[in-house]
């Protein structure tokens, strides 16, 4: 307990870090499953492209 009690900012901050990594890992696929591209934020770009002719 005292290991964690001297470094409660440290873990606080990692769990942060953590949330915001697996929100933005979320958000990306929902937005992939929905048909929303590879999520660069263009309407056609070559990456997309290639994607949709392999299917």
């Amino acid at each position: 307990m005292a290991w964690l009690s001297d470094n409660i900012m440290s873990v606080v901050l990692l769990a942060v870090v953590a949330l915001i990594v697996f929100l933005i890992i979320r958000s990306k696929l929902k937005a992939k499953k929905s048909g929303g591209g590879c999520g660069c934020g263009c309407a056609g770009c070559s990456g997309c492209a290639s994607k949709k002719q392999d299917r």
